[in-house]
């Protein structure tokens, strides 16, 4: 969980695992998040979603959830990530220091 505080409210970043997802709460209210699918055989997390409110765009609420949850795949170890959220792809992109965790080709 992150928090990061600004002039348009504090941001609470949380993973919320039964509803596959990682979601950011400005002042307790959700604004956005970035959904997942865990995939076996090879060991994958797909991020197929991510969604700002309109309400809360423009204030790095989905750069703050993505990093969040990209932070928790490293930390765990245990997945490789399919980014088919364009969002996702342009993440990884920007800091190719997380290339380790994008899946290759055969989905390793």
């Amino acid at each position: 969980m992150s928090d990061s505080g600004g002039p348009h409210g504090t941001v609470q970043v949380r993973h919320e695992p039964e509803q596959w997802r990682w979601a950011a709460y400005v002042d307790g209210v959700e604004a956005g998040f970035a959904e997942y699918v865990l995939v076996e055989d090879p060991a994958r997390i797909v991020f197929p979603h991510t969604v700002t409110h309109p309400a809360y765009g423009g204030r790095g609420v989905a750069s703050q959830v993505v990093a969040a949850a990209l932070a928790w795949v490293r930390d765990t170890g245990e997945r490789r990530v399919v980014p088919q959220c364009w969002f996702v792809a342009r993440h990884l992109e920007q800091h190719p220091e997380l290339g380790d965790l994008v899946a290759g080709p055969s989905g390793t």
